[in-house]
């Protein structure tokens, strides 16, 4: 496949998600975008958890592509490897939150709650996805070419850690939601602005590995 088109589809991923998760939104009536986090959509009182679920399992399928886009930008090798493992454990991990939902609190293994894991996950994903944008400027650090966009990926690294704290020990939990969905942005957008990178630099060229 192209790596033109591979970015078209990892850069289709937020707002796809964006959609979807706005469509939950308006369906779940009783639900607090201020102050419920997002995985509440999938939660126990929701009339139609499966669409939440497939936009969170779709987003993570669409962003496979970035794994091989940036182990072919990075040089292969083992900076490459690892940017792609990161993508990995971000989407998988993603998915597996999806399958294991928020709210639930009967035992899913063992005596761990449905919920316990749900949560597990999801920080293992996030703290991926943040380990991302962070190596990532790194391992691409002696590319022409890349200056204004690794000072844009410290600048969402460090916006979304500082974000980050206060969602975890939750200072204003009655702005919970509106917190997560700012995370949840920052981290979309650098996805976002990654693929269409990628696409002008890596242009008409196949990734084959």
């Amino acid at each position: 496949m192209r790596a033109s088109h591979m970015a078209i589809i990892v850069a289709s991923a937020p707002p796809f998600f964006t959609a979807v998760s706005t469509v939950s939104t308006l369906i779940a009536s009783d639900y607090s975008s201020l102050s419920d986090t997002m995985s509440m959509l999938a939660g126990p009182s929701i009339p139609h958890p499966w669409v939440f679920q497939c936009g969170v399992v779709g987003y993570a399928l669409l962003i496979q592509c970035l794994g091989p886009l940036l182990y072919r930008q990075a040089g292969r090798g083992w900076h490459g490897a690892s940017l792609w493992t990161l993508v990995l454990l971000y989407s998988l991990a993603g998915i597996m939150a999806a399958v294991f939902r928020d709210g639930y609190d009967a035992p899913a293994l063992g005596h761990i709650s449905e919920n316990a894991i749900h949560d597990l996950l999801a920080r293992i994903s996030f703290s991926a996805v943040v380990l991302l944008i962070f190596f990532a400027p790194w391992a691409l650090r002696h590319q022409q070419g890349w200056h204004i966009w690794r000072y844009f990926s410290l600048t969402v690294g460090l916006l979304t850690i500082g974000l980050m704290i206060p969602f975890q020990v939750e200072v204003w939990p009655s702005y919970l939601g509106l917190l997560q969905r700012v995370l949840f942005t920052t981290t979309m957008l650098w996805i976002l602005v990654t693929a269409l990178m990628l696409r002008s630099k890596l242009s008409n060229r196949l990734v084959q590995d």
